[in-house]
């Protein structure tokens, strides 16, 4: 019953996978052809590709509406929160997977019960937070919030692998002459590049496409957000769909290529973390 219930399944499961594979990619590519066109090709023939493919959207979209100045506030944002959750969430996910402290299951638990907490709930209180202490509409308050919402994450995957180093390797650099710092530099965080190189992605991602606490916590042009940007842009140019795929490629670019650059640490962390579970 068991195997014919698998040979039943394992098709569905390919077919799901391949489906979605299907849809996202070729929504993607018509995204990208329609970035090429004018209002009138899309409308004329919205399925085939351009009469030539001219670049006027993307100059008009990069140079005319400010979408320069929203790229740089994103790549600060998504660049910095990751750099903080590297520096916060290695430093305390080492002393939460090797040290044993009063408190050191509790606050591992306050770290977990942070991914449960649904994040419209922190709204009120974080544009109170960042309204009294002179921080709202600032990239540098923002970069604090996403910090704090994506900590938790972060830790919640580096304990689990750090968990999983084993401990001979920094009792033999201990015994070589090595401090803590020295071990947790030079040993562990070596070899937690790849779930690091995850960590980023992930982190990254949820910083560059955020958008509820973005309108919340800005509001002034000059320090928008991408996704502010680009839906301001599309308010504004609203019948330029063309304009608007060219905004939409362009704001998933920088992903694209920070995948690209680190896939090979992806693929791996995900390897080493699938064999520890």
């Amino acid at each position: 019953m068991g195997k014919v219930f698998s040979n039943f399944v394992s098709p569905l499961k390919y077919l799901f996978i391949w489906g979605y594979f299907s849809l996202t990619f070729g929504l993607f590519i018509w995204v990208l052809i329609t970035s090429f066109k004018s209002n009138r090709e899309i409308f004329s023939n919205p399925f085939g590709l351009p009469e030539s493919f001219n670049i006027d959207n993307y100059i008009f979209a990069l140079f005319d509406v400010n979408m320069v100045m929203y790229l740089l506030n994103s790549l600060i944002v998504a660049v910095a929160t990751v750099l903080l959750c590297f520096v916060l969430g290695s430093t305390v996910s080492y002393a939460l997977s090797r040290f044993e402290f009063k408190g050191n299951t509790f606050l591992y638990l306050l770290f977990i019960i942070g991914l449960t907490i649904p994040l419209q709930s922190l709204i009120y209180p974080m544009f109170f937070k960042m309204h009294t202490l002179g921080l709202r509409d600032t990239i540098f308050g923002i970069i604090i919030v996403y910090t704090a919402l994506n900590l938790p994450k972060t830790v919640f995957l580096l304990v689990g692998f750090m968990k999983g180093i084993p401990k001979e390797m920094e009792e033999a650099a201990i015994i070589d002459g090595c401090n803590y710092w020295n071990v947790f530099s030079k040993v562990v965080i070596p070899m937690s590049k790849p779930v690091l190189a995850t960590v980023g992605i992930l982190v990254f991602i949820a910083a560059w496409n955020e958008y509820i606490f973005a309108t919340v916590l800005i509001s002034s042009d000059v320090t928008k957000t991408l996704p502010l940007g680009l839906a301001s842009f599309q308010s504004s140019h609203l019948s330029e769909y063309g304009l608007i795929a060219a905004g939409v490629i362009i704001s998933i670019i920088p992903v694209l290529i920070a995948y690209i650059l680190f896939q090979e640490q992806i693929i791996k962390g995900m390897a080493s973390g699938a064999v520890k579970g």
